[in-house]
Parts: structure tokens; sequence; C-alpha cells
């Protein structure tokens, strides 16, 4: 499924596959000043390129490897040239055998090869694009600043988030935040959706007070499980979910190892 909107001057889309009529999980692509950033998952890749069939895109620039935000990149190279993370080639090229349930909402990645790799600046036409070294929630994340606007992939979430995928380095996702937010820019588009700087922010205080609250607890003896009990006395139910569905691949008990720097099995 698929279903565009105008935040301003970039254009939005969110694309899923349904699940027995549903979408379980939604995530954003941008199409700005004929640019694209990022490509959807592999289940709606058809989709996505059908979308921009007719329209303008100087170059498809890809964020990170994760199957949610390269689907339609194969498409997209047999018009356009496409951008990839200096550290993206090797993954892309020989992509991982995904667990089934991430075959099932996002679809298995088919390798990726003959792509650009993306340069610290690049300009298309009169639009100059800034590639930022943002790794965290993976090794290989990027964001490009265009105008006042930062395309970020997932390094950005919200306040709400309780669980995180078991390859996050929470406290490289720290250091990339602050790292962004020493250049000017007035809003980020992320996998989950628009952020204001503001909010961009706030998401970076949550990271650091959840940081502070875990270490305290550690350094007081609580072992990891008590940890998650005290920080998230409430879960959601999306949270308890994710959990269930992954095998505890995204998880809360991520969180917190990650934030403390602690090796996840």
């Amino acid at each position: 499924m698929l279903v565009s909107e105008m935040h301003g001057d970039v254009e939005a889309v969110k694309v899923g596959a349904e699940v027995q009529g549903r979408v379980l999980h939604w995530v954003y692509l941008y199409y700005y000043k004929n640019l694209l950033f990022d490509a959807g998952c592999p289940n709606t890749a058809h989709e996505v390129f059908e979308h921009f069939r007719g329209k303008r895109i100087r170059a498809v620039l890809i964020t990170h490897y994760h199957e949610d935000h390269i689907g339609a990149v194969n498409l997209f190279k047999q018009v356009t040239k496409v951008f990839v993370p200096p550290k993206s080639l090797e993954i892309l090229r020989n992509p991982p055998d995904i667990p089934e349930y991430r075959k099932i909402g996002w679809g298995q990645p088919e390798s990726v090869v003959d792509v650009e790799v993306a340069r610290e600046r690049m300009v298309f036409d009169d639009v100059e694009v800034k590639m930022i070294e943002t790794p965290g929630h993976s090794f290989d994340l990027v964001s490009y600043l265009v105008d006042d606007k930062l395309f970020c992939g997932d390094l950005i979430i919200n306040t709400a988030q309780m669980v995180c995928m078991r390859e996050e380095e929470l406290l490289n996702t720290i250091e990339s935040i602050g790292r962004v937010l020493k250049y000017e820019f007035s809003h980020a588009y992320t996998g989950v959706g628009d952020a204001s700087r503001e909010e961009v922010v706030e998401y970076l205080n949550y990271l650091k007070d959840l940081k502070a609250k875990a270490e305290e607890l550690y350094a007081a003896g609580k072992s990891i499980e008590e940890i998650v009990n005290a920080v998230f006395p409430n879960p959601s139910q999306k949270a308890i979910l994710m959990e269930f569905v992954s095998e505890k691949e995204w998880a809360r008990e991520n969180m917190i190892k990650s934030l403390l720097g602690l090796p996840r099995e």
C-alpha cells in the first residue's frame, strides 16, 4: 500500500505491505527538488516505482542498507543514478537472509550492484546535497542535508520508543544526533515521518535520560531485567507485540544494553 502526503514542498510517501488487510508497519520515503530519498521495501517496490513514473528524478539517495529503505533501488537504477552510503556497498551486494517476519512485512532484499557511492558534497543541477555520516541505527547510516531539510532515515524515532533492533548502537546514535544538530535545519524527514528540529532535540534528550537512568541502576547492581522493568514500567502493546513477533530482535532489553554499551546476544 502507498499513501502520498505533502509536507510543505516535500512529498512524503509512506508504504507498507498489507497483511490480512492491514499494514503492520509504515516506512517513509521523500521526494524533494527532483531527488528521491530512500526507496521503500521490496514488497512495495513496483508500487513505488509506478508512483514516480513520469516524475523527473535526478537521483535516488539511500540512507542505509535495511530492506525497508532499498526496495525499489534495482528498478530506479534503470532510469536514474542511485547513490548509497560508502559503507553500504558490500552488504548491499550480499544482503543477509532476513527473519521470516521481516520477509512478510518488508520482503527479502535483492542484491544491489552498479550503484554510485554518495559523497560528502554532491550537486544535482543547482541543488546541493551534503552527506553526513550518522551511524547508530545501522553501521552505515548517513543523513542528507538539502536546504533546511535533513533526510535521515531511521536516525530519529520519537519519545515513545521502547524497543530497538539488536544491532543498534544507541551510544553512536546519541553522538550522531549531536553531530547533525550542528547544522541548520528546520525539519528532519525520517523513516517514521517528519520531525521538527525541536522534536529532534527532545528525542536526543529522551535517549540521554534513558541512558542516565540505566547507568544509575546498573551501578546499583540491578540486573538488565530489573532495569528494563524500572525504566519501562508500562510497556506499550506495540512494544510487547514487536518483541513477540520478532523473537526479541526488537526489544526493550536491546535498548538498555545498547545504552549501557553492553553486547546483545
